[in-house]
């Protein structure tokens, strides 16, 4: 079995838990040990207004572990490579590890998609997705330029996924438009709208189910779908799947392992759905 740290973050402990109730099921699934970082704090995000401050948090996380470090959180992932590029300057970790009661020496940082993508190659799935039509949704961090993990204009790395679990990606021109999660205190109407925008994509390209990556995207998605309902006086009813629950399903684990009955927007009947798909076939 291989061992990756994990670091939560604030939300998967939080509005977030079925991502990261999800998230060690899979892991088990697929014989890895998740090692969660004994002290681990906040990654400066982006609410931290102080930009050494936010560096110093970061530094602070990346130093709990010489393992690989792994984050399901698009935000925690942009803010701890983030980080770790600043840290390449001599001057500013001197400054940091003159603080950090554990010295910074360097950190490699990986986003959960990262570890399916790597775990789930070349796997027979105990269920294949067929038929199933999903909307990858990447959010504004998960490819941004410097920090991403695919191309910032053109990614694949989730078609590709959704694509090894059987299912079939479907393509939203709006992906990658901010989810407005990070305005909703200041500006909800932008940041429902924002919301609203993504949703109808999805739900005009015919998708199933949108899978996220990111826990405030998820809470905007999916939490946030029957407020967008109303204002909008729109039938959405598109549920939003982690990408850790939907691998979960190809994996065969039931929806007490990925916290299904968490979402706002129940997956159960589009659960059934494939399961009675695979017993017709």
């Amino acid at each position: 079995m291989s061992e990756i740290a994990y670091y939560p973050g604030c939300v998967s402990k939080a509005t977030g838990r079925e991502y990261d109730i999800s998230t060690r099921s899979v892991a088990r699934a697929l014989g890895i040990e998740l090692i969660e970082l004994e002290d681990w704090s906040c990654c400066g995000a982006t609410h931290v207004p102080n930009d050494m401050l936010s560096v110093g948090l970061a530094a602070r996380n990346l130093t709990q572990s010489s393992l690989p470090i792994m984050t399901t959180c698009s935000i925690c992932y942009s803010n701890l490579r983030s980080a770790i590029r600043r840290l390449e300057d001599n001057g500013l970790r001197a400054r940091m590890n003159s603080v950090l009661e554990r010295k910074y020496k360097g950190a490699r940082v990986m986003h959960v998609v990262e570890m399916l993508s790597e775990s789930l190659k070349n796997r027979e799935l105990p269920i294949k997705l067929s038929g199933l039509r999903v909307s990858p949704y990447y959010g504004c961090l998960l490819t941004r330029p410097g920090n991403g993990i695919d191309s910032p204009e053109h990614p694949k790395v989730l078609e590709d996924l959704v694509r090894t679990l059987g299912a079939e990606p479907v393509e939203s021109p709006l992906k990658m438009l901010c989810c407005g999660g990070p305005v909703f205190m200041s500006r909800e109407d932008a940041a429902l709208e924002s919301a609203y925008h993504i949703l109808m994509s999805a739900k005009r390209a015919g998708a199933d189910v949108i899978m996220a990556v990111c826990p405030l995207c998820h809470l905007m998605l999916d939490a946030k779908q029957g407020t967008i309902e109303r204002r909008y006086g729109v039938d959405l009813r598109i549920p939003v799947l982690y990408i850790t629950q939907l691998a979960g399903i190809a994996l065969g684990l039931g929806p007490d392992d990925l916290a299904l009955e968490m979402n706002s927007i129940s997956p159960l009947p589009l659960v059934e759905r494939v399961y009675q798909s695979m017993t017709a076939d």
